[in-house]
């Protein structure tokens, strides 16, 4: 289901699994920050845009169960399903601008110089056009799909070798919609992504934070790797 191949692993447990699996979730959350500043800037016309009003029910829940802070190897694994699940949704999304995109084109071929206009923007004296908003999100998803790998690593390390599921057999995530009364516009689909792009950034937040208190709560277990948590 990913593309491209995965980042080198190295070793898959002791410090060295840990400090990069925290290193790519604040890699990854900082390019999702940068990212939502600028969708909010360019596509919702205000940098400052917020409306926690807004969800999509298929996304993971932010809210943190006591329950789930049990066993280590769960709450990995967790993070690992609930980032795959940002990774299709995210995938579902370029998907659906990509041919709005090409139906854009197709019928109104007259707004070049708006387009050249907007790229002038994005690299001002010769500097690097900025990414589209499909590419963009293709970052992310390489970024996440690098974050999973370490976290089953770390999963594989910690039973043994053996992880009960793996994101490539991961059901595909049915597209979902956006609470709103009316049909599918292009701004209900700008306020999606939005939503996963916000939501997918506070996660983030918390999976690093979570991997911190772990490592401390467990009183240094994953930075040894034991067979059992």
């Amino acid at each position: 289901m990913y593309g491209g191949s995965p980042v080198p692993l190295g070793e898959e447990g002791g410090e060295g699994g840990y400090r990069n699996s925290l290193l790519l979730t604040r890699l990854a959350r900082t390019r999702v920050s940068q990212l939502l500043r600028t969708y909010k800037r360019q596509q919702l016309g205000d940098e400052h845009f917020e409306d926690r009003s807004l969800h999509l029910k298929d996304l993971p829940i932010l809210s943190t169960n006591l329950n789930g802070w049990l066993t280590l190897e769960a709450r990995l694994s967790q993070a690992s399903h609930s980032l795959h699940t940002y990774w299709t949704m995210l995938q579902w999304k370029r998907e659906q601008i990509l041919e709005e995109e090409e139906e854009e084109e197709e019928s109104q071929q007259g707004e070049e110089s708006q387009q050249g206009e907007e790229s002038q923007q994005g690299a001002p004296w010769g500097g690097r056009p900025a990414l589209s908003i499909p590419d963009s999100l293709h970052h992310v998803q390489l970024d996440l799909r690098d974050l999973v790998t370490r976290l089953q690593a770390l999963l594989r390390c910690m039973s043994g070798g053996t992880v009960n599921q793996t994101p490539a057999d991961m059901r595909r995530i049915s597209p979902p919609r956006l609470n709103h009364r009316g049909n599918q516009t292009v701004w209900v689909t700008r306020l999606e992504v939005y939503v996963i792009l916000r939501d997918l950034d506070l996660y983030l937040t918390r999976t690093g934070r979570d991997l911190l208190f772990l490592a401390s709560r467990s009183h240094g277990a994953l930075l040894g790797c034991p067979s059992k948590p």
